[in-house]
């Protein structure tokens, strides 16, 4: 169950694409793409689709391989292969990813009140690297992870918990920001504090649970955040 407010705020967590930029990411392609390489490696073809998430097929296809009897080093080599797809279409995107209005004026009046700043997403660290240096955010934020910064990227929370311990906050004294129920997920899991940035195109599973806290945008959050016991890290 989902907490109203939580008494002591020292960190705040963003996922990426789609909360802080507009990705111009082309899902499509990646999932296609993915789907070839799956049923090239020897998933049954039919099994996986692109109304899946990236995450879902890469979960199916382990279990499917695993179940064919594929030697462990096999899978693995597969797997890297979605990897090496998913870092390249990112890649591409670069240059027409835009920033959502009102996220440096958000990041700097955060970093004021003396918040430390994390983002958590399952996008490269090379993609991550390029989107901070182009909108010129990387000086607001403490720590990264990226997608390849951990083993079993978000919704697991082994990548919250990594990004808490570069943060040197507990679960407790942090809030995590996204536009996505598997990030509801995955701060559920970790014991963190959520914040769902609504889109218009909210994914059918995102939570329904009406104790989560949301904002339609993302100059809402520095208001919302006052709500919070704020402890400034020194």
């Amino acid at each position: 169950m989902w907490r109203l407010s939580r008494t002591r705020l020292r960190a705040v967590i963003f996922d990426l694409d789609g909360t802080l930029v507009d990705s111009a990411i082309s899902f499509k392609k990646m999932k296609t793409k993915i789907i070839e390489h799956l049923e090239h490696g020897g998933m049954t073809s039919g099994l996986l689709n692109d109304s899946m998430l990236n995450f879902e097929m890469t979960a199916a296809a382990e279990e499917h391989l695993r179940m064919k009897g594929f030697p462990e080093e096999l899978i693995r080599q597969v797997l890297r292969g979605i990897s090496e797809i998913m870092n390249e279409v990112e890649l591409e995107s670069l240059e027409g990813a835009t920033l959502i209005e009102g996220v440096p004026e958000t990041l700097r009046t955060l970093k004021a009140k003396g918040l430390r700043l994390g983002i958590m997403t399952r996008s490269c660290r090379e993609y991550v690297e390029g989107i901070l240096t182009k909108f010129r955010l990387k000086e607001n934020f403490d720590a990264v992870a990226a997608r390849d910064d951990v083993e079993k990227p978000k919704p697991s929370p082994e990548h919250a918990l990594h990004l808490l311990n570069l943060l040197e906050v507990k679960p407790s004294e942090a809030l995590f920001v996204g536009d996505h129920w598997s990030d509801a997920e995955c701060a559920e899991k970790a014991g963190l504090g959520f914040i769902l940035v609504q889109r218009q195109d909210m994914n059918a599973k995102a939570p329904k649970d009406p104790n989560v806290r949301t904002v339609k945008k993302i100059v809402e959050l520095a208001k919302t955040i006052e709500t919070y016991e704020l402890v400034p890290t020194l």
